[in-house]
């Protein structure tokens, strides 16, 4: 299994939210449901700053792999 950073994760649940989000949100994610806010809140309070390019075909190969284990684990449509 490919080693996975930490910019790959950020980077995954935010192309992940843009794609999925419904009313700015990803209700499928249980940290999102648990806190009553977006990921992107999230990734704020981290200090993650997504580059303006930022979307799936910027992914690096780790990243997508990411995004689809994500896409999977939260039952979301391809």
């Amino acid at each position: 299994m490919p080693a996975f950073n930490r910019f790959d994760i950020c980077e995954a649940h935010a192309v992940l939210e843009w794609d999925y989000n419904v009313g700015g949100w990803l209700r499928e994610r249980p940290s999102n449901r648990r806190r009553m806010e977006a990921t992107a809140v999230q990734l704020h309070r981290m200090q993650f700053r997504p580059a303006p390019t930022l979307s799936y075909e910027a992914l690096s190969e780790n990243g997508k792999a990411i995004y689809h284990a994500l896409r999977r684990s939260y039952n979301l449509p391809r």
